[in-house]
């Protein structure tokens, strides 16, 4: 499967798991780093209901962890002027 197809399913799903939630927050981006011996694909999500933290974990590791070796990781965001929310990062590196 080539880069730019994994990127568009990583968008996708990842939107697909907001919808299912109800969040406002829509992925429009996936960066990919390429390196000699792997190839990085990073991704972001917010998440403001932090009740459906642990469901959003869940189905990110359940959707995505078939395309390499995939990394989660989450941290609350406290802006000054906006509402609070849980800031999702994940990392999946493919070996070339």
């Amino acid at each position: 499967m080539d880069k730019q197809t994994i990127k568009k399913e990583l968008i996708d799903k990842s939107n697909d798991i907001l919808v299912k939630y109800s969040e406002p927050d829509v992925v429009e981006d996936v960066s990919i780093m390429n390196m000699s011996a792997k190839t990085v694909f990073l991704g972001s999500l917010k998440v403001f209901n932090t009740e459906v933290i642990p469901n959003v974990l869940r189905d990110l590791e359940k959707n995505l962890k078939g395309y390499g070796q995939l990394v989660i990781r989450d941290q609350r965001v406290t802006p000054c002027c906006a509402p609070s929310y849980i800031h999702i990062s994940f990392n999946i590196t493919i070996k070339n």
